[in-house]
């Protein structure tokens, strides 16, 4: 197999193997899912609501609602974009004939898999030869995290 990688337009080699994995990991271990939207400060939630680095509730680039309002104020929490993302990945199986795209929330040992495979052309049956999309739904045998089904193709997870 032959492919070619593209990261922010630019080409990159890959290997030639039967089997090719691209993947992003996001090292949300060390990071905060929360940041202020006026400071953009990394966020801790503490029981008296949220600091930043440095032990402090207050922001300096605090905008008041009222033009006469103090120059300090509270952090404003916002979720930092991607936060809820631990990785992402992209297997190009030549042997089996399929791509599946690999997406971990939560968990970081194990992810939802979604697989665009051909059904091999000498197979029994009238699948033979044809594309089939395995996804993740609600009651899989093992599923990464729990789904409900907010209706046809869409899940609510957790």
């Amino acid at each position: 197999m032959s492919a070619v990688l593209h990261v922010d337009n630019e080409q990159s080699q890959l290997v030639e193997d039967d089997s090719v994995t691209v993947s992003i990991e996001f090292p949300w271990e060390t990071a905060s899912a929360y940041r202020c939207s006026a400071c953009r400060e990394p966020l801790t939630e503490t029981v008296t609501g949220y600091v930043d680095s440095s032990g402090e509730s207050e922001c300096w680039s605090y905008v008041p609602s009222v033009d006469e309002g103090p120059d300090v104020g509270p952090h404003v929490p916002e979720r930092v974009p991607l936060a809820w993302v631990n990785s992402a990945a992209i297997n190009v199986d030549e042997t089996e004939d399929a791509v599946t795209v690999s997406i971990s929330v939560g968990d970081p040992r194990g992810a939802f898999c979604f697989q665009v495979r051909r059904v091999r052309d000498d197979a029994p049956g009238e699948l033979a030869g044809r594309l089939v999309l395995h996804v993740p739904h609600p009651g899989d045998s093992t599923p990464h995290k729990p789904l409900t089904a907010l209706h046809a193709g869409t899940c609510l997870i957790g």
